[in-house]
């Protein structure tokens, strides 16, 4: 079976999304499936003949582009391909839909309910109102939806979202994890045998909430003298966060690394004590995974995405109040070296569930249903061929100029009714 994998953005930009594709491409070819990429941007060096990159608008400096259409070279293979996996909502699943002849999955990534101001540019309440629309309308060009984790499913369905819609949580390569190639030590780092070692991986970003994690972590520094914070990663808030340390008079226990290979990664980890992290915004964080993997207990703010792999008391401490909360639960770990013993083998036993090998397996489970269902055909049928389509655009404008007809106190504007309809009596045939 031949599968394309559709994504706004691929390497060489490392972000949790590029990984995933990364990953489900290796296990795939594994299993004896053919894998082919459609992404946006310049050609890389790396790329092989699997890898179908169409020009576009670059729209941020994090690798992502905006295109009106992708290349010929690229739509005349998305035709020959027996599913299209789409990794991104506006920028690949309605391209999947356009172009492909085969069942379309979109995996959803991103918490759009809290990204959407500044996707969209406006204040939040606008954004809403939008998102209340695209988001559903553009995961109507899916034949399925999947959502790295329980929670942020039931986000989806909130925001209102139609098509069927199930959970496979993301997978990680756990061996690099228990079995790092080059561990490195405290001491690699001029740190005391005796130093409880914080560690955060990921975006030095704002909506990593990290200037609230190295304040708590200041505070934290002040009850709990042994107690040391590592960022790695890079980011536009690095400088920021740097000067905030240097305002602290925190020089001299939180760390920078800046970014990392992705193989080195798991050689940090193993130096480390504890994971934290303040961010709310995940969907389903692989570096949480991967901490977990490491045996790391982890701290963080209760969350979607984050409480769907972390047990409270377990695995490691939750708070639903995150000023105060962060900084007892690093301190309630530092002082009390056994009960982060028993964390750490609870979370590197609790990973395995998060194994790539069962992530990518259900996934085929998914490929294999679809491919022999065929709803795309129905799904063709009934819906344009593209999301600006004359009926589309006619129905969006009688909704918003004739609210008198509508049918319904909270209607989709952008999509026919009858369509609606029938994509609500699907929903149940995932379960």
């Amino acid at each position: 079976m031949h599968i394309g994998m559709v994504t706004a953005v691929y390497k060489p930009v490392v972000n949790g999304v590029t990984r995933m594709v990364e990953l489900y491409r290796k296990y795939l070819e594994v299993a004896g499936y053919e894998v082919t990429i459609f992404t946006l941007g310049a050609p890389d060096p790396s790329d092989d003949d699997h890898i179908i990159r169409s020009p576009g608008f670059q729209v941020s400096d994090r690798g992502y582009y905006l295109t009106p259409g992708f290349s010929r070279e690229a739509q005349k293979l998305m035709r020959q391909v027996d599913i299209l996996h789409s990794h991104h909502l506006i920028m690949g699943v309605e391209m999947a839909h356009r172009y492909g002849r085969c069942p379309v999955i979109y995996t959803n990534h991103t918490r759009y309910d809290l990204y959407g101001n500044a996707i969209l540019n406006l204040p939040q309440p606008a954004a809403d109102a939008i998102l209340r629309q695209l988001w559903p309308d553009f995961c109507d060009y899916a034949d399925l939806v999947i959502a790295p984790s329980e929670s942020v499913r039931q986000i989806m369905l909130d925001f209102g979202v139609r098509t069927p819609t199930i959970t496979i949580e993301n997978g990680v390569e756990l061996h690099p994890f228990h079995q790092p190639p080059n561990p490195r030590r405290k001491a690699d780092f001029g740190l005391p045998d005796t130093a409880v070692l914080l560690l955060y991986v990921g975006r030095l970003a704002s909506e990593k909430n990290l200037d609230r994690l190295i304040d708590q972590f200041a505070i934290a520094a002040d009850v709990a003298p042994d107690l040391y914070l590592m960022l790695v990663g890079d980011g536009l808030s690095r400088e920021m966060l740097a000067a905030r340390v240097n305002q602290l008079g925190l020089q001299d226990r939180v760390h920078f690394t800046g970014s990392l290979p992705v193989p080195e990664v798991p050689n940090y980890m193993v130096a480390a004590d504890i994971f934290v992290t303040a961010s709310v915004s995940e969907v389903h964080p692989l570096t949480v995974i991967e901490a977990m993997a490491a045996g790391l207990p982890v701290v963080a703010v209760s969350s979607p995405g984050i409480s769907d792999s972390v047990v409270s008391g377990r695995t490691g401490l939750l708070t639903t109040r995150p000023d105060g909360g962060l900084a007892a639960a690093m301190v309630g770990l530092a002082l009390n070296p056994g009960q982060r013993a028993q964390m750490s083998a609870a979370a590197r036993a609790d990973s395995d569930r998060y194994d790539i090998r069962r992530t990518v397996a259900l996934t085929q489970e998914v490929y294999e249903r679809l491919h022999l269902e065929r709803p795309d055909l129905k799904r063709k049928q009934q819906h344009g061929r593209r999301y600006l389509y004359r009926q589309r655009v006619q129905s969006t404008l009688d909704r918003i100029f004739k609210p008198e007809e509508r049918e319904h106190p909270l209607p989709n504007w952008l999509a026919p009714e009858f369509w609606l309809r029938d994509r609500r009596d699907q929903h149940d045939q995932w379960k």
